[in-house]
């Protein structure tokens, strides 16, 4: 069996898509196939795996799965390219407003220029603001929200400051977030701007962007720095992600592109 897929990028996050409308080639996607696929080197090499499904309610439903093949509830980068597929494939309008559902819940969405779309997100809950925290040998001010999937944020120096790995590590499956743990974002300000770096469980590592974490990022931003939305931050990859909020909710608009087409004639086993 073949596999024909396109391969799209948000803000740098790449992403695997799918398109499943009509139920075929998969009705289930197992976690051994998604994580093949995604390995980088050996397979096609992405970030996560869009899956889009029919919807009798929506313009269609997402269903998507980090990098290491297990589902997770929401992704906000890639929610957008899968709101820029819904346009190219005749499943919504350009320039009007539309609904699609994930496991997070149903968003209203919109293109809103021809490489970057809109998607309103899930309202960010904040279950802490900047409580102090041990982190090995520091002591350090974490927030915790979640915005779809769990963040904990850092307003930090700087990109390294305190080293970003080590304190990604550590956090990431501190028992304070819970069995599944925890995205672990940093938010610094430098020249007037903000930048961010994420580290993304799923993909046990360093990701380009994260469109979950620039919310959660925005999020502290106002409530602990005093900014006001919307707010542009720069992500790893260099692009610009935009979080703001209106009558409908909080979104998150930035790049989302298709890179290419293409097709696996050899399926993982």
């Amino acid at each position: 069996m073949k596999l024909d897929f396109l391969k799209m990028s948000g803000a740098g996050n790449d992403f695997i898509l799918l398109d499943n409308l009509d139920g075929d080639p998969f009705e289930v996607l197992s976690i051994d196939m998604v994580a093949t696929l995604c390995a980088r080197g050996t397979w096609i090499g992405a970030d996560g795996l869009l899956d889009i499904r029919s919807d009798v309610s929506h313009a269609f439903r997402m269903k998507y799965y980090n990098s290491d093949g297990k589902p997770a509830e929401m992704c906000g980068n890639g929610a957008r390219c899968a709101v820029v597929y819904a346009v190219m494939a005749g499943l919504a309008d350009r320039d009007e407003d539309f609904h699609f559902e994930s496991d997070a819940g149903v968003h209203r969405a919109r293109v809103t220029g021809p490489e970057e779309s809109r998607v309103w997100m899930t309202p960010p809950e904040v279950r802490f603001m900047a409580e102090t925290m041990s982190v090995g040998k520091i002591e350090t001010a974490v927030s915790f929200l979640d915005t779809g999937v769990p963040h904990a944020v850092l307003v930090t120096g700087g990109p390294e400051d305190p080293p970003f790995e080590e304190t990604a590590r550590f956090l990431r499956w501190n028992r304070r977030f819970g069995v599944a743990g925890t995205n672990v974002n940093y938010l610094w300000k430098q020249d007037g701007k903000f930048f961010m770096r994420t580290w993304e469980r799923g993909v046990e590592g360093e990701t380009l962007a994260c469109g979950t974490g620039a919310v959660a990022c925005a999020v502290c931003a106002v409530k602990l720095l005093g900014e006001n939305f919307p707010v542009e931050i720069t992500t790893k990859s260099g692009r610009t992600l935009t979080v703001g909020a209106d009558e409908h909710g909080t979104w998150l608009q930035g790049e989302a592109r298709p890179v290419y087409r293409g097709t696996l004639h050899r399926l993982p086993t």
